[in-house]
């Protein structure tokens, strides 16, 4: 095979990876989600920054749009299910928002690098959680 046909045939399968990655993170298939790092903060202004287990969020989140339902398991072993109330596609990112005892909260993941931001809020605390999806 010659240099140039073995650069074009990568071209195209980088280009079917690619393709295939981003449809997958636009909300078609279950997505597994890993939270890297948070942000958690009271009306005091009191701030705790560190990994998932700082906060007692969970590490993983698994988010089925489809289904409209958001699971995860906490680091203290708590297991938790959130529906999806709203599905929205936007400017490249699925947009996600919820309501779970009390408190609003929102995931935004970009559908070229499956980067996520999450936020919560609730009465006197909010939370932002930062991290990454991939299709399960």
């Amino acid at each position: 095979m010659t240099e140039k046909l073995k650069s074009i045939l990568g071209a195209v399968l980088l280009s079917a990876s690619t393709l295939t990655a981003a449809t997958a993170l636009d909300g078609s298939e279950p997505l597994l989600c890993a939270v890297t790092h948070t942000v958690n903060c009271d009306s005091a202004g009191n701030c705790i920054e560190g990994p998932a287990d700082a906060v007692n969020l969970p590490v993983f989140i698994g988010i089925d749009a489809q289904n409209k339902i958001a699971q995860s398991t906490r680091v203290d072993g708590e297991q938790r299910s959130s529906e999806i109330l709203s599905v929205h596609k936007d400017e490249g990112a699925l947009v996600l928002l919820g309501v779970e005892q009390g408190a609003g909260w929102s995931v935004a993941i970009d559908g070229s690098t499956g980067k996520m931001t999450l936020a919560v809020a609730g009465e006197g605390i909010g939370f932002l959680a930062f991290g990454a999806c991939t299709p399960r």
